[in-house]
């Protein structure tokens, strides 16, 4: 051997104990070296075949492999960030090959790192979700419980994988038994513990996606373990996922598993057991949102409402607790209020004196049978629901967050009365409260409706009755025996005592609290943000501060939201729409639109209040949504382009409409528009359609409303900049007459407008000098020049009677 070659051996020899080090970049150095001095040599190549192996093997093998093998759980986590990235892509084999690898060594990586490794590679790579399938397929037993032990996020992504049915390659059979399979397997093994939450989690998501083929699966035991895991004593996710499953069992199976929960129920109430109890309140708390007929029914059995109080003497508090969150959930049925009314007022009164745990849920339950909205034959005493509103607002001041949230179900009943109302705003710790829980309800779904409807409360301004209505609402009461009954809205709600209720609300933070809590939103909360949205903005000295909090943002995010056509979708975009449109009247929309909010976001709901509807009594959303309008097509030509795009057929309808404020607020959206050339071809473009609207345009500049004629003078001013726009004016019966009409006004406004347009006929391209001068527009312009002070006006003028007088 020669020395280079020797001296070749030792540096590639180095060379892989540097890159085994992973000290790659010294490994590459030397092994350069060395192969210019023995390019041939034997121990030089395997150095170069190991280094170029690894550098073709991906990243993410890599550190899989570090991390399966070798026990390195840094290199886990770095395997766990690549797999969030959402740009990763892996190659089929590569997904395969380390999947394979972590089950194959799931003993040897540390839980729960393993679990969300395999869940990571199941969520990005269908591939693996493949070769989950395909194990699942031959031996469910063996692969789950692999996943079991590796972590819950490995379980969950087996879950994925037998929603995938493109992971069954299109095996529809395959897939149903598969699924079947390992339903048993995760309802087998439901429990009470934190380790058996994926279980619950697993079949709650298989239950609401494939209820209709496993729902038979669920015998009598089988749905006692599933309704086990709603026992109030069991962890608030366990209950939320077994919860989703209960529902989804109840909705499939029809009378058949309403009969199974009934044996369940009678079991669990018969064995009179303190667990048995608890249980049993637990699962009829849960069911009653679900099934509120069949609930109702069950809690109304002879005999059981009449025992229920008795039968918790002597319990210990928790039972005491379940039964109680029970009754507040049996509230939702009007029949069941009217028994608790009758059958546990005295214990519920009796509660919320006392210091017991229970006080907070008592006053709820008292609030709901006594002041539900619509409930017959109340005798509520304004002191007694005073008390009660007492007792929520001390409730809401506590520093506990489960006393704080649980106040606000009950508040969003006794707010409902004006002087309840009164009385909370002007407590500023309470409204600091009830913002800050609003804020902070993201996720916990009561919390949030309950406090948005506090505040819904607390701003909702009394619609406006016609006469017709106010008939209807007199008839109603004496068929309700109440012919004394005012007809009429509580002082408290007059608009002069909701404005400043809003103004209070705005000041403690009440909008930036209802962009937090929209991120993450139900359907029937985002109704009720729309509603307060639209109040809050009621008041035009309020509309810059909403706007500067994001309130544009978030009225636009509601309108988007309700995509659908239900009734409350369509509710909602209106709504939500509304509040956009009152906003925009009041704001420079360049300092509320940005790159990231673009300012054409706001056309298409603005024209969700011009929509033609056979209900249009009040029209003041109309009048806002084209004052909105205007001021968007105020800022730059695309935005008065895409505003003539979407919605001209409606603009040129509104001008002829009956209402003076209406028709006037459309003709200063179409002088606005006159600032691009696609508004101004609608009137000059030589066709018959733009004829007549030049004849409805000259019509309006002669209209007997100030405002009317000077934003029509404002649009023909611009209009006539064009030389085809000027003939047409020219051209048309009487349109020099109204044009030198408005030249001799007295208002110097509409005198300018129109000294312009007789400047643009007289001075354009084609001068129409002779058909002005033919009208008497020399001595109705020196006319109009003695009666202005203004400078602008009378050089125009000069500048136009010079051509008039020069013209023979």
């Amino acid at each position: 051997m020669t020395p280079d070659e020797s001296r070749a051996v030792d540096l590639a020899t180095k060379s892989l104990e540097h890159f085994k080090s992973n000290s790659r970049d010294d490994a590459v150095r030397l092994l350069r070296e060395a192969l210019s001095l023995a390019p041939q040599n034997p121990t030089v190549l395997s150095t170069f075949h190991a280094l170029q192996a690894d550098a073709n093997t991906p990243a993410i093998s890599k550190l899989i492999q570090a991390c399966a093998l070798n026990g390195e759980e840094a290199a886990g986590q770095d395997a766990l960030r690549l797999l969030r990235d959402p740009n990763l892509s892996l190659p089929t084999d590569t997904a395969v090959e380390c999947l394979q690898l972590l089950l194959a060594r799931a003993d040897n990586i540390p839980s729960p790192l393993g679990g969300k490794l395999v869940g990571g590679m199941l969520r990005a790579s269908q591939a693996a979700r493949e070769h989950v399938a395909d194990k699942l397929r031959d031996d469910h037993d063996v692969v789950l419980g692999v996943l079991q032990r590796l972590g819950d996020d490995a379980i969950d992504g087996a879950a994925t994988a037998l929603l995938d049915m493109m992971a069954w390659k299109q095996d529809t059979q395959a897939n149903l038994k598969g699924l079947q399979d390992c339903f048993r397997w995760f309802l087998s093994r439901l429990g009470p513990g934190e380790k058996e939450l994926c279980m619950a989690r697993s079949v709650a998501r298989l239950l609401a996606t494939r209820a209709e083929v496993l729902h038979s699966y669920i015998n009598q035991a089988g749905l006692e373990q599933l309704l086990g895991l709603l026992d109030a004593s069991a962890q608030r996710d366990l209950r939320s996922h077994a919860t989703l499953a209960a529902a989804k069992f109840v909705e499939v199976s029809g009378e058949v598993g309403q009969s199974m929960i009934e044996k369940f129920m009678a079991s669990r109430l018969t064995a009179e057991g303190d667990d048995d109890l608890r249980l049993a309140f637990s699962v009829a708390a849960a069911i009653f949102p679900l099934v509120p007929q069949f609930a109702a029914q069950l809690f109304l059995t002879e005999g059981f409402i009449e025992g229920l109080v008795p039968s918790l003497q002597a319990r210990p508090e928790d039972v005491e607790a379940a039964a109680l969150d029970m009754l507040s959930a049996a509230c939702v049925d009007k029949t069941c209020r009217i028994a608790i009314n009758k059958n546990c007022s005295d214990y519920l009164e009796a509660l919320v004196k006392s210091s017991d745990a229970g006080k907070s849920t008592a006053a709820v339950i008292l609030a709901k049978v006594k002041y539900t909205p619509g409930d017959e034959g109340q005798q509520v005493s304004q002191k007694d629901m005073d008390k009660l509103a007492e007792v929520f607002k001390g409730m809401i001041l506590q520093p506990d967050v489960k006393i704080r949230d649980s106040s606000v179900e009950g508040l969003a009943y006794t707010s409902l009365k004006g002087s309840v109302k009164q009385a909370l705003i002007q407590d500023k710790a309470f409204v600091k409260s009830l913002v800050q829980t609003l804020s902070t309800s993201m996720g916990k779904p009561t919390v949030m409706f309950g406090a948005l409807t506090v505040v819904a409360n607390l701003t909702a301004y009394t619609p406006v009755m016609s006469e017709e209505q106010r008939k209807v609402a007199e008839l109603k009461n004496y068929a309700e025996t109440k012919p004394k009954a005012k007809v009429g809205p509580d002082p408290a709600d007059k608009n002069e005592m909701v404005t400043p209720r809003c103004k209070v609300l705005m000041d403690a933070g009440v909008v930036p609290a209802l962009v937090s809590c929209s991120k993450k939103i139900t359907p029937s909360a985002v109704v009720i943000v729309a509603g307060i949205l639209l109040s809050l903005s009621k008041h035009q000295k309020h509309r810059g501060l909403i706007a500067s909090q994001g309130g544009v943002k978030l009225a636009l995010q509601l309108y988007s939201v309700a995509s659908g056509a239900s009734a409350q979708d369509l509710a909602t975009r209106y709504t939500s729409a509304h509040a956009l449109g009152r906003i925009l009247v009041s704001v420079n929309p360049s300092h509320v639109f940005s790159s990231q909010l673009a300012i054409s976001s706001a056309v298409r709901p603005l024209f969700t209040l011009l929509e033609d509807k056979d209900d249009q009594k009040d029209l003041l959303y109309l009048f806002e949504g084209l004052l909105a309008l205007t001021n968007l097509a105020s800022t730059e030509e695309d935005i008065r382009d895409q505003i003539i795009r979407v919605g001209w057929t409606r603009i040129e309808e509104l001008l002829l409409h009956d209402n003076t404020m209406i028709q006037r607020a459309t003709v200063e959206l179409v002088c606005n528009l006159m600032a691009t050339p696609t508004g101004v071809a609608k009137f000059a473009d030589g066709s018959k359609a733009a004829s007549n609207r030049l004849h409805i345009l000259l019509a309006l500049a002669d209209a007997e409303d100030l405002a009317t004629r000077r934003a029509a003078g404002g649009a023909l001013a611009m209009l006539t900049e064009w030389d085809k726009a000027s003939e047409a004016v020219a051209a048309k019966e009487n349109g020099v007459k109204i044009v030198l009409g408005m030249v001799a006004e007295e208002n110097d406004e509409m005198r300018h407008r129109g000294v312009v347009v007789v400047r643009n006929l007289v001075c354009g391209a084609v001068s129409h000098a002779d058909k002005v001068k033919s009208e008497g527009g020399i001595d109705i312009l020196k006319e109009a020049l003695k009666g202005t002070r203004q400078p602008e006006v009378l050089q125009i003028g000069v500048e136009a009677l010079k051509v008039l007088m020069a013209a023979g």
